[in-house]
């Protein structure tokens, strides 16, 4: 078992501009138990992370090429991290960035306060291997048995924690994940209904041929094993077909998700392996067999002597059956993924509007990582951002300057709440809202302008100034029975329970602006940095964000030339970031319920001009008696339309487990949205009915001498 936690790192050299890299403070075990050896150098040993060791450091690969140009000899030589001089030991091979995109790691040793840490702070994540013979449920079970041990022995801080045991890379289990498989097999299977309905009709085509092969000896398995051969060519010709898609989807795919911080064990990985390929051909083949064979049987199955006096335009009743039920099928699956992509674009517009609230656009993002002696108290730390606001402020080009703990769209930490100064215990959890720490102009700087109350002023933030503001979904959620103005509010971390929590009375109240990353509209509590100096990322306003970076990066090199200026770039950027998965998860539901809709009327077409072709001479008929094209028309729709009906009526049931799988995943839009279902249901519908009538249409338009000498 082993420990880690990811943080940000300054890595200096004399003579040298120091850059910030992400990094890790591990045990010394860790890559043991990854069985990941250094690429150069030693791993860590236990005297490393033991009080009073001398620092170590082991590079990234990518730290090691760009920053140090490759350097064989680098094992051995110090460098300076978080300005302390550090003896490199080793560097890891390329491609490694455990444990999801970090380029330097150190002792846990090493991390900064670690020994003023109290049993309620919880900065390590663990990680482990399963021993040999160990199942996942057993470990499970160890792992449940050891923290309700801990629970007893330390009822204070662990009362209510319980831990999850997960594989290291994640699992296939999301929601969103299932619901993109669900979708890939529902277009398979109306694929495949779609093409045992063509094979049924073929078959009924074909009776006399097959009876003509059996009264000439060929056996009944002879007969099956030679359709299951032609349906094997059909699905062999078809993978070939998707095989060349699904490789022009996954680099669309990669090139969507270009720019997204993957893990490392994600990224440039967005290729087409073996595992993969051969899924892909079991699947030709198993569709092949089971869709095949229903027609196959069917035929090899007729009578002989029935099918040599039965006329070809004459098709056994059975056929029709399964020809209704396999519709059925494809229909219900059609709506089921119309309705999941339906409530997915939704979400997206829903999302995409409500981060419209702040003018992102105009809005410049960046981190700064001061010396440490210009953070060393809250005081100066607070300090240093007053100067660097006022003389960035003093430029006329940019139109608000502020800090913040965490700029909207990309995550802030979620402290529970207690209204009317009730702080909550280990026992009554209650309400969470994501916390954020906003300098004076943080509001105009997105230009937002508030909905009631005001914004921070520079006496807020110290004792007897107390204030807070809360965002409308916050009131939505938490204030909706009671004015929002003027009730007392406790927030606090319940990872870290020690620290007294932050009360204030709310004075405000700004529009909603999404806080956390690809999630629905969440509430939001702000408090004044200046209550809590922690460290805060740089945001100013400009009309022109190229000038305005840099500017920024010229005069901060001017007045504070030893605070390093990294990670700027556009609020644009994050916002966009931040709802990737809506975007681009969304946009493969719209293609597969696309392809499922047309499958589905092709379908419909599809077996409605049988039926035509069937009856071509009882059409025939009924024209030369006079029938009008309505009645003939009538004639295909009567039997059509109560298959298209059971077909949305299934298919609506299944919607609402769709919706239900991708609850998750929605913004403001609700998994049984009846707008959404009805909407679908009746696009379904229209498009059916299409398919259904522009057959049926032809049909009544058919000479009758034609039609009479049709065989």
């Amino acid at each position: 078992m082993g420990l880690f936690t990811s943080t940000t790192l300054t890595m200096g050299d004399d003579g040298r501009a120091p850059d910030v890299v992400g990094g890790s403070f591990v045990s010394t075990n860790i890559f043991r138990i990854v069985e990941q050896p250094p690429l150069l150098g030693r791993d860590f040993m236990p005297s490393d992370e033991q009080p009073g060791a001398a620092r170590v450091v082991i590079l990234g690969h990518a730290v090691w090429a760009s920053r140090y140009g490759s350097d064989p000899m680098i094992v051995g030589k110090t460098v300076r991290v978080n300005d302390t001089p550090t003896t490199v030991i080793g560097v890891m091979p390329p491609g490694f960035r455990f444990p999801l995109v970090d380029d330097i790691w150190m002792p846990v040793s090493a991390m900064p306060n670690l020994q003023r840490d109290q049993r309620d702070v919880r900065p390590f994540r663990a990680c482990g291997r399963l021993a040999a013979g160990v199942s996942m449920s057993q470990a499970k079970a160890e792992l449940a048995a050891a923290t309700e041990r801990l629970a007893r022995e330390y009822p204070a801080t662990n009362r209510t924690l319980r831990a999850a045991l997960l594989p290291f890379t994640g699992t296939a289990t999301h929601p969103m994940y299932l619901a993109l498989l669900g979708a890939v097999c529902c277009v398979l299977l109306i694929a495949c209904s779609n093409v045992s309905n063509l094979l049924l009709a073929r078959s009924d085509r074909r009776s006399r041929e097959i009876a003509v092969r059996t009264a000439l000896g060929a056996t009944r398995w002879r007969v099956i094993r030679q359709l299951l051969v032609e349906s094997l060519l059909l699905a062999i010709i078809a993978g070939i077909v998707g095989f060349l898609m699904s490789v022009a989807g996954v680099k669309t795919f990669a090139y969507a998700v270009e720019g997204i911080n993957f893990p490392y064990w994600y990224r440039d990985r967005w290729t087409m392996d073996h595992r993969v390929f051969a899924f892909m051909c079991g699947v030709c083949v198993v569709s092949a067999f089971l869709f095949g064979l229903a027609p196959a049987v069917h035929l090899a199955r007729r009578n002989v002597q029935e099918a040599l006096k039965q006329e070809t335009r004459t098709a056994a009743g059975g056929s029709h059956v399964w020809a209704n039920l396999l519709l059925i099928v494809e229909i219900s699956f059609a709506l089921m993924l119309l309705v999941g992509a339906g409530l997915m674009m939704r979400s997206f517009l829903a999302e995409y509007r409500a981060d419209l609230t702040a003018d992102a656009a105009t809005v410049l993002t960046a981190s700064l990582r001061p010396p440490p002696a210009e953070v060393a108290t809250a005081e100066r730390r607070m300090a240093l951002y007053r100067r660097i606001e006022e003389r960035l402020r003093s430029n006329r080009t940019l139109m608000a300057v502020t800090f913040a703990s965490t700029p909207p769209y990309i995550g802030a930490p979620m402290y529970e709440l207690a209204l009317d100064g009730h702080r909550p215990t280990a026992d009554d959890p209650t309400r969470r809202a994501s916390f954020v720490m906003a300098d004076t102009a943080y509001f105009e700087t997105l230009g937002v302008r508030l909905l009631r109350g005001r914004a921070f002023t520079d006496d807020d933030g110290v004792s007897g100034h107390e204030v807070a503001v809360v965002n409308q979904q916050f009131v939505t959620m938490f204030l909706a029975d009671r004015d929002p103005i003027g009730p007392r509010v406790c927030a606090s971390n319940p990872d870290n329970r020690s620290v007294p929590p932050f009360c204030a009375t709310i004075i405000g109240v700004s529009p909603t602006v999404r806080q956390q990353f690809m999630s629905d509209l969440d509430p939001v509590i702000y408090f004044p940095l200046r209550a809590n100096p922690v460290p805060a990322m740089l945001m100013v306003r400009s009309a022109d964000l190229s000038a305005a970076a840099t500017l920024v990066r010229s005069e901060l090199q001017d007045a504070e030339p030893d605070t390093i200026l990294w990670r700027l770039m556009p609020l644009e950027t994050w916002m966009q970031q931040s709802r990737w998965g809506y975007r681009v998860f969304g946009t493969m539901f719209s293609v597969f319920a696309v392809i499922a809709l047309v499958l589905a009327a092709v379908g419909i077409y599809a077996v409605t001009a049988y039926s035509v072709v069937e009856r071509t001479r009882e059409i025939g008929i009924r024209v030369a008696l006079g029938a009008r094209t309505s009645s003939v028309v009538a004639l295909f729709v009567r039997r059509k339309v109560p298959v298209i009906a059971a077909g949305i009526a299934l298919g609506v049931a299944g919607a609402f487990g769709v919706g239900r799988l991708i609850r998750g995943m929605l913004v403001q839009t609700s998994p049984a949205d009846p707008l959404t279902l009805t909407l679908l249901a009746g696009l379904l519908a229209m498009v059916t009915a299409v398919a259904l009538v522009v057959p049926a249409v032809r049909a009544s338009r058919i000479d009758p001498t034609t039609a009479l000498r049709h065989d």
